[in-house]
Formats: structure tokens, C-alpha cells, sequence
């Protein structure tokens, strides 16, 4: 198995990334299970943009 890289771990890759930018990239998939994989970290993305704004009420 590769060794991981801490510095550009997938998680900060991941943090990079907008619902904008997911979107997109849903679009251009080439195959449902790449469009399901775009679609869940979507869904991350607007679960941590949830917590942000319920925190801040």
C-alpha cells in the first residue's frame, strides 16, 4: 500500500472543493457510480455549511 501524504491528504482535497465545484463535476461524471460519489461529498458539503449556520443561531 502507498504511503499516505498528510500534506495533501484527501480530507484537505476535500475541503478545497464548493458545492458549486461538485456540482460540476456530477455533471461531467461518466458513470452513476462516479455521479453517486460526487453526490454524497455534495452532501457533506452542505452538512457542514448546515452546522455553520445553525451554530451561528
Amino acid at each position: 500500500m502507498e504511503k499516505i501524504n498528510q500534506r495533501n491528504s484527501l480530507y484537505e482535497q476535500f475541503l478545497g472543493y464548493s458545492y458549486r465545484n461538485l456540482k460540476e463535476l456530477f455533471k461531467s461524471a461518466k458513470t452513476k457510480e462516479e455521479q453517486d460519489f460526487y453526490a454524497a461529498l455534495s452532501d457533506l458539503v452542505l452538512q457542514r455549511e448546515q452546522k455553520k449556520v445553525i451554530g451561528k443561531e
